[in-house]
């Protein structure tokens, strides 16, 4: 059994915690090339933010983005879109308006939000705040990404011709969450997780990253065995299932990823991505975590 492709997730994982990618990742996952394995992203991020901060690291890579909703060749090409549909739509604002949350809407035509302004900056500054050097820094980046999202009362207020592939709430309190997540869980046609405990999201319940890691290996003909995954969310619990031959938890990993993880790496904090395909593609197997 040999790797032949890694896909790994963006935030908590190949992101540290100022989300940055490190030298020593970069270096990793160049050094890649001299196998022909190839390196995959799969994120819950947009397509343009993610390719950004690759792009920056002089990285050429496909990408699931959206949490499986969208994939993109590494030339750039769109191969899937699973929008929620207008039903699914309607049932997600439902179920968010019956528990007084907000709505992040991704979407065809961009970002849309049901947060006031005032609310967003808040969000941002407080997820933010660990990431930039200084304060000035940070309002500028605040700033920066209040300007790419449209603020709106409602879904009605997309634009019409406007698809919707993925809905956020964030800054819930983790029982809500919880509970939410409950009253989706009689919404088969929809797929509910978490990037960190205090947010949940939702897409078309064909629209996972597991999913569309499974169609993107077999379209290049790659077997699962020879697939590495690497996370650390609820989200990329559809990565994590047992077909997939190597499946690493960071070490900053949620516990319903490390629990069912064939192995470990070190955490974000420490290049736990570069840490993994050193050992496990140029070094000696670490020993499998039971």
């Amino acid at each position: 059994m040999s790797i032949r492709l890694i896909a790994s997730d963006m935030d908590g994982t190949l992101l540290n915690p100022q989300a940055r990618i490190s030298a020593a990742n970069i270096e990793a996952i160049r050094k890649l090339e001299q196998t022909g394995t190839e390196f995959l992203i799969c994120t819950g991020r947009e397509y343009h933010d993610a390719k950004g901060f690759m792009e920056a690291a002089g990285i050429t890579c496909g990408y699931i983005c959206l949490s499986g909703a969208t994939v993109h060749d590494k030339d750039g090409r769109a191969q899937t879109k699973i929008p929620l549909t207008p039903g699914n739509a309607a049932d997600v604002e439902r179920i968010f308006n019956s528990y007084s949350i907000n709505m992040d809407i991704l979407t065809s035509h961009g970002r849309y939000t049901t947060y006031s302004r005032e609310q967003k900056a808040k969000s941002v500054r407080s997820f933010l705040s660990r990431r930039t050097s200084s304060p000035l820094e940070l309002e500028q980046v605040i700033e920066q990404y209040l300007e790419t999202v449209t603020f709106i009362e409602s879904m009605e207020k997309l634009p019409e011709h406007a698809t919707v592939f993925k809905v956020c709430g964030n800054d819930i309190l983790p029982d809500t969450v919880m509970d939410m997540k409950k009253t989706f869980s009689h919404h088969p046609e929809l797929a509910a997780a978490s990037s960190f405990p205090t947010n949940i999201e939702l897409t078309n319940a064909n629209a996972q990253k597991g999913i569309a890691l499974k169609a993107y290996a077999d379209l290049r003909g790659i077997s699962l065995n020879d697939v590495m995954t690497l996370g650390d969310s609820d989200n990329d619990s559809s990565m994590f299932t047992p077909e997939f031959g190597w499946t690493v938890a960071m070490a900053n990993a949620m516990p319903c990823i490390r629990d069912v993880a064939k192995y470990h790496t070190k955490s974000n904090e420490e290049d736990g991505v570069a840490w993994a395909i050193e050992q496990f593609i140029f070094g000696q197997e670490p020993k499998k975590h039971n």
